[in-house]
């Protein structure tokens, strides 16, 4: 049987010292690792996908959704704001006790209770939407780009776009799809090459039923990133439902990967078919 070493999740927050949580997709229970920076060892149970939450006083608290691969270890950062004036006081008062916690009426359940359901829909859409989008973090840290260390302007850049591609996760979460489109523009205006981000405006086109939209996102992401097998099969999909033949199943590693020679076909066909 053959035995592979597991993984380690170096989990960093700027500033440090902030707890870290980690949270069951399935029950939504949280769990405190400890205070950053922590060590994770991968785990059986932490299934494909997992959620880590970060809380410091006067900050506010962001949420991160790692996909697991196995075996391998991963840096993950987050960078926390901290609280305007009003957001700290809000926070104050929210954490305040309630003075009229006993005239509650009796039998009625709880109101976390009643929004469980829409935030388990929430949560399954970003799950199914975003289990490829986490890579930047690994792009911020790995990217051949940065071979030898990045250079200021690109490290400025690149934390921009992570920052931008943040809030258009927070945007999907909510569906509000326009804004998302919004910010994913921004960020490709940014950064033109990155896959994370052509990914995620796929997603969104998607899901606002803009199927040739999606198209032409999900191959620019397949262009730039030749084997991300996560958008080879939403791309599939997308020409099954334009009534376009999908791409053959992807073969062994090869120095040109199929999905690009056959973007590139399909591209010169369509521009023939124009003339």
């Amino acid at each position: 049987m053959a035995v592979s070493c597991g993984g380690k999740y170096q989990v960093r927050t700027f500033p440090s010292g902030a707890k870290v949580y980690l949270k069951d997709i399935q029950t939504q229970e949280r769990r405190l690792i400890g205070n950053s920076p922590v060590e994770i060892d991968e785990e059986s149970r932490l299934g494909n996908v997992f959620f880590l939450e970060f809380e410091k006083p006067n900050y506010n608290s962001k949420e991160v959704m790692i996909k697991v691969n196995e075996g391998e270890s991963l840096t993950v950062q987050a960078r926390l704001d901290p609280l305007t004036t009003a957001e700290a006081k809000g926070e104050l008062a929210k954490n305040e006790p309630k003075k009229n916690d006993d005239q509650k009426p009796q039998g009625q359940p709880p109101q976390d209770d009643k929004k469980k359901p829409d935030d388990m829909e929430d949560l399954k859409l970003r799950v199914a939407l975003l289990e490829n989008t986490v890579g930047f973090y690994k792009d911020a840290m790995f990217s051949p780009r940065f071979k030898g260390g990045p250079e200021r302007y690109d490290r400025e850049t690149t934390e921009s776009v992570i920052g931008i591609l943040f809030k258009s996760q927070q945007a999907v979460a909510r569906r509000d799809y326009t804004q998302a489109t919004e910010l994913l523009d921004k960020a490709i205006r940014m950064d033109e090459y990155s896959s994370n981000a052509w990914m995620l405006k796929g997603s969104v086109s998607f899901l606002k039923n803009d199927l040739p939209s999606a198209r032409v996102a999900w191959e620019k992401t397949l262009k730039i990133d030749p084997f991300n097998k996560v958008a080879y099969r939403y791309l599939n999909e997308v020409y099954k439902k334009l009534g376009v033949s999908p791409m053959p199943e992807p073969g062994p590693d090869v120095r040109t990967p199929s999905s690009v020679k056959e973007i590139d076909k399909r591209l010169k066909l369509n521009n023939s078919l124009r003339r």
